[in-house]
């Protein structure tokens, strides 16, 4: 499948083989340094050969959640109006407080910084301040709570007390008019809201009557496109989407750690962060889809034992025949991992790239980079679904692989420490 950043790539393998001068000034004698710097036509190259913190100035999560949300105790005395279905996005507001999307439940739930209950806003509907399938929330300066419904719903701003602001509707003709193309399946939602309005959606560069290859890791050719609030639309670029396996009926159409592209936003001025997960390579776009900058790490491959093989099976329980998926996959190399797994950009502007996770969910790596591309380090985190990073708070979801109840939990994370290296 062609390269989705081919022209990117060219262009910075002729920076690297003719230009080696584009560095940053040299470091001390005997010292290594920990980034390289190529400047390129209209961008930069930052390639991280080391971690900038070190032992005494790496930043620290805390082992332990300071806020649960949701959830119970003790299964004896289990009260079903603490628990949460189906957690969507989790912010938290300036005055500490924490807001969730509950998809289940079709509304906002929002808790004091003492993981006291406040209140719920927003019910099922099709009213002003009425969800039918929430999909997306935001919060913006002021602390106003924006909630994004699925398939080009209306947009409903809230404060924080509940009260609607107001609200709009997408013009849904507008935007296929300016998204679609002859004989390519349409965008069906939102792919990610941007604070000034405009939003991102996911266009399928694959004729609406496309059938996979069957028995073989397939990966459809995507473009992301940020449309503002004219309908003018700005190209980030083609990339490939989430890896997939057509063997339906007899087979679940996935595989373990599967690659896939990735997508963040965030930072003053905006940047866009997108990687196609191939290799440690991020690209650093403007909302118009112009280049800043390509992030980039040496990390070796990572193989998937079989063991997780297994553990990730016994999830599908509903699939008691995995006769054809084994012969399938027994045709391919032995799988790795993806070298990047998930993007985020916490409250500062850094970004924070998921490295590895645990096959049980119950732990991951995450290297964060600050906002000039340098690769700060890495650090260990107690849980892998991380919705939210702040200036002293990491926020993420938890579920039971029992019960699948869920829980937000909150761990502090403290930054003192390597403030001298931003």
């Amino acid at each position: 499948m062609t390269d989705p950043k081919g022209t990117a790539v060219a262009l910075c393998g002729f920076v690297l083989a003719l230009a080696p001068g584009g560095c940053e000034p040299p470091v001390q004698p005997g010292q290594a340094p920990a980034a390289i710097v190529h400047d390129s036509a209209g961008f930069e190259i930052v390639e991280s050969l080391s971690p900038a913190w070190d032992a005494g100035s790496s930043w620290t999560v805390a082992g332990t959640p300071e806020i649960v949300l949701g959830g119970f105790d003790d299964m004896m005395d289990a009260d079903s109006a603490h628990l949460v279905w189906n957690i969507g996005d989790v912010v938290a507001l300036s005055d500490g407080r924490i807001a969730f999307l509950s998809r289940g439940e079709k509304n906002i739930l929002v808790f004091e910084a003492s993981g006291t209950f406040s209140r719920s806003i927003g019910r099922v509907g099709q009213g002003p301040g009425e969800f039918r399938n929430p999909d997306h929330l935001q919060v913006l300066p002021g602390d106003t709570l924006v909630v994004w419904d699925f398939m080009f719903g209306p947009v409903a701003y809230f404060n924080p007390s509940g009260e609607l602001l107001r609200d709009w509707r997408i013009d849904v003709g507008a935007l296929f008019g300016a998204t679609g193309k002859p004989n390519q399946m349409s965008t069906e939602r939102v792919h990610l809201p941007l604070a000034d309005g405009s939003f991102i959606v996911q266009a399928h560069l694959i004729p609406g009557d496309f059938i996979p290859p069957f028995g073989e890791p397939y990966r459809a050719l995507v473009e992301f496109l940020r449309v503002d609030a004219e309908y003018m639309v700005h190209s980030l670029g083609r990339w490939e989407e989430r890896e997939f396996i057509y063997l339906q009926p007899s087979g679940p159409p996935s595989v373990p750690f599967p690659f896939g592209v990735q997508l963040a936003a965030g930072g003053t001025p905006l940047s866009v962060y997108i990687t196609n997960s191939d290799r440690y390579e991020v690209h650093q776009c403007s909302d118009t889809g112009v280049l800043r900058r390509i992030l980039r790490r040496s990390v070796d491959p990572i193989p998937v034992t079989a063991d997780e093989i297994q553990q990730w099976k016994n999830a599908y329980a509903r699939f008691p025949d995995w006769s054809s998926w084994d012969r399938a996959m027994a045709e391919f190399l032995p799988r790795v991992r993806p070298p990047i797994a998930g993007l985020l950009v916490d409250s500062e502007g850094c970004l924070w790239v998921l490295d590895r996770y645990g096959a049980d969910l119950s732990e991951s790596e995450w290297s964060v980079f600050d906002p000039r591309g340098h690769w700060l380090g890495t650090l260990e985190l107690p849980l892998v679904r991380v919705e939210w990073v702040g200036e002293d708070l990491i926020l993420g979801v938890r579920q039971d692989p029992d019960t699948g109840v869920q829980v937000v939990e909150g761990y502090r994370l403290d930054r003192r420490a390597g403030r001298g290296s931003l």
